[in-house]
């Protein structure tokens, strides 16, 4: 009796073993709901990784639907958003160290905040905690120039020095701005190379006074590195560059002279672009003189 007994347990193990057996068997290899994904971004000379995974619409309400309003939100789906900078950067103004972070949002009608944590081990909001919070700011959300399916991180508006980081998911979107310490380091460089080292190289000039007229900096000491580089090799960009800066700082007649031989020397080489854009800014000079 006792070994009928054990041949029934034997066989209901048997087949208890075999449904979970073929339960297995039978399962899809079905792709993520969220796919993973990772960004790579190179700002000024920082480069920026974000790996996050991305939840789809599916016919639902996002914002003060799936995604409440007034609480903290893991910035995607799966593991916590994690951003990486390779340098110190300013994000939205505030210095912040080279490092990884979890990317954490809380969403608002009128405004999200956006938190930058040092905890990058958890699932989601699991420990998440507000005193690892190294920044948090507040960013005023946007409606979308389209619909967003899927929860889609972006860099985008790239300079040499700045970019932005643009959430967007259905019809919302956000902008958190980023600055690199590029703009730093290529004034120091400048600086070292004109005023301590003494390079006497036009190219090294044009360069250093093209480099503050896009940026807007010193436009007298850009005038100065310009008319430097045109006096030791006088060359149609050089000379259309000089005029430029002559006519930032005013001086109209002179700008219409330095354009005028920018666009003799251009027309001889047959840079026929060059000679349109000083011409029509000879025409426009010779008014304000």
């Amino acid at each position: 009796m006792n070994q009928l007994k054990k041949n029934t347990r034997t066989l209901i193990a048997v087949g208890l073993l075999s449904l979970v057996s073929s339960a297995i068997r039978a399962q899809l290899n079905l792709p993520e709901p969220s796919p993973s994904t990772t960004i790579h971004q190179k700002i000024g000379f920082t480069d920026v990784t974000l790996r996050y995974s991305r939840p789809g619409v599916k016919g639902r309400i996002i914002f003060g639907g799936l995604v409440p309003f007034g609480k903290l939100w893991r910035t995607g789906a799966s593991d916590a958003t994690i951003i990486t900078f390779s340098d110190s950067m300013r994000v939205a103004g505030t210095w912040v160290p080279k490092g990884a972070y979890s990317l954490f949002t809380i969403p608002e009608h009128q405004h999200w905040t956006v938190i930058l944590n040092t905890f990058v081990e958890g699932h989601g909001t699991e420990g998440y905690s507000e005193k690892n919070d190294l920044l948090r700011l507040r960013v005023r959300p946007e409606p979308s120039t389209r619909f967003y399916e899927s929860f889609t991180i972006e860099v985008q508006d790239l300079t040499r020095n700045n970019g932005s980081i643009y959430l967007h998911w259905a019809n919302t979107s956000l902008a958190i701005p980023l600055e690199s310490t590029a703009d730093g380091r290529i004034t120091a460089e400048i600086l070292d190379r004109i005023n301590v080292k003494k390079e006497e190289r036009p190219g090294l000039y044009y360069q250093a006074a093209l480099y503050y007229f896009d940026n807007e900096k010193d436009t007298k000491q850009a005038l100065s590195w310009a008319t430097k580089a045109v006096q030791l090799k006088p060359a149609f960009n050089y000379l259309h560059l000089q005029a430029k800066l002559l006519a930032r700082n005013g001086e109209y007649k002179a700008a219409v002279v330095a354009a005028k031989q920018s666009a003799e020397m251009a027309k001889a080489e047959k840079i026929i672009d060059y000679v349109i854009i000083n011409n029509q800014f000879i025409a426009e000079w010779e008014k304000k003189q």
